[in-house]
């Protein structure tokens, strides 16, 4: 049986890995970390992707395995489709840190989106896919800025 302080030393090494878009923000800020879970023997981290086909997802579970067996573990990573990935994932101190560093907006899942840069929310879309395909990109006629939006597989992608 594999021990509980396994799992936390596993939890916590793989919790702390970078996200490739984002290097100042890690996997368990940005929501993409679910589980940790044991059977008798072995050790697996479940991730929930911010989209199916993300070409950061080969990345993300070379680093998560590296970090685990930098803990003393082996893991196996398994990609979860439930629950489904939102942007309400995000913690706050990710949100401050995307819009502060990254000009990132989120789209709240009922509300308006704020510009990162000014605080207006008269944004006008522009692109439904932006740099990745998780983004969208809007522009805000306040300040004339570009805003990427993160968004959600399940509210349709926008």
């Amino acid at each position: 049986m594999v021990a509980k302080a396994a799992i936390d030393a596993v939890r916590a090494a793989v919790a702390s890995v970078a996200d490739p878009e984002y290097p100042d923000l890690n996997i368990q800020q940005l929501g993409i970390l679910e589980d940790v879970v044991a059977d008798r023997s072995s050790i697996r981290v479940d991730l929930v992707p911010t989209i199916m086909g993300c070409p950061a997802l080969d990345v993300i579970e070379q680093d998560v395995v590296a970090a685990a067996q930098a803990s003393g573990h082996d893991v196996t990573v398994r990609f979860c489709m439930s629950p489904p990935w939102t942007p309400d994932r995000i913690t706050d101190d990710a949100r401050k840190i995307l819009a502060r560093e990254y000009s990132v907006a989120i789209r709240p899942r009922n509300g308006v989106t704020s510009c990162p840069l000014c605080g207006s929310t008269a944004l006008q879309p522009r692109s439904d896919v932006g740099p990745t395909a998780c983004r969208s990109v809007e522009w805000c006629p306040n300040c004339r800025n570009p805003v990427e939006v993160v968004r959600s597989r399940e509210m349709g992608q926008k």
